[in-house]
């Protein structure tokens, strides 16, 4: 049976071991994770006794619930630790569709698992799998050239586990889209996250100023790039030399660099440019604004 608990009816304790034991865990649909961007306005569908969850987000809208996902979650849908019957996934879809859903997406392993069609929201990782001197031979020519040549020695790079520099940078750089990049809730966000020892940013300097900067959140066994951020007046493409760090630092552990995908063509061809595959997402709508 798949009943839909509200927020402060849900039992957190089987809630996380569910979602921690899924084949496709995603840290989007950690409880505080979605907390924090719904100011704990969301459901979930639950299958049994916790045997798969689906968390629904929403906005109230004249009380009513619309599902609506929100800013820097990138994908949730249907977690399940027990492979689940087509015929299963199908109860949980139906129900989101009788549902208001402004926007729902479902998460890459559920488009797999069960050949959702039409999947279109694109999604870019890497498997570390490598050895990197071997990948970086591999790569695109001129992000090899770029790679090789290096940053001048006026520019430093570190990384930390509590640095908040992007986030200033986006509010100076980025003021005409201040609104839509949602810089409070990306603050509480980056704060629970960093609290939770769960995020890294690499940082590059000039004379101890920070001019450029990526949040990369430490999930399962993804680095999911959430952020990046670069003051204005430089030609250099300091996004190359983070990720490269990233690769270079993490080769061989296990682990994916997940770039959150971009269907914006210069984004997309920059990841490509270092051999990112891609992922497809299924997004779900009923009520488009």
């Amino acid at each position: 049976m798949i009943r839909r608990f509200k927020r402060n009816d849900i039992d957190l304790e089987k809630y996380s071991r569910c979602l921690a034991e899924s084949v496709n865990y995603r840290i989007y649909a950690e409880y505080w994770y979605l907390d924090v961007l719904t100011n704990q306005q969301w459901d979930c569908f639950v299958l049994n006794d916790y045997e798969a969850i689906m968390p629904l987000p929403y906005q109230k809208k004249f009380r009513v619930k619309i599902i609506s996902q929100p800013i820097y979650c990138q994908q949730l849908g249907v977690f399940y630790s027990t492979q689940i019957s087509t015929e299963l996934f199908l109860k949980f879809q139906k129900k989101l569709q009788r549902k208001i859903v402004r926007y729902y997406c479902f998460n890459e392993q559920n488009v797999l698992d069960f050949e959702i069609e039409n999947a279109s929201k694109l999604n870019q990782i890497l498997p570390l799998t490598f050895e990197y001197d071997a990948f970086i031979s591999k790569i695109r020519k001129n992000r090899k050239q770029e790679i090789r040549k290096g940053l001048d020695k006026r520019f430093s790079m570190k990384e930390s586990s509590i640095d908040r520099s992007f986030i200033e940078i986006l509010k100076e750089e980025y003021q005409e889209i201040e609104n839509n990049l949602s810089l409070e809730k990306l603050q509480l966000l980056v704060t629970e996250i960093q609290n939770r020892n769960l995020g890294k940013t690499i940082s590059i300097s000039e004379n101890k100023k920070v001019i450029a900067s990526s949040f990369y959140i430490v999930s399962g066994n993804r680095l999911i790039q959430l952020c990046n951020a670069k003051k204005n007046g430089y030609s250099i493409n300091f996004n190359t030399f983070i990720v490269d760090y990233v690769i270079k630092n993490n080769t061989n552990q296990g682990l994916i660099l997940d770039f959150e995908g971009s269907s914006i063509r210069g984004v997309n061809e920059f990841n490509s440019s270092f051999r990112a595959e891609n992922r497809y997402l299924k997004v779900y709508q009923n009520l488009k604004f």
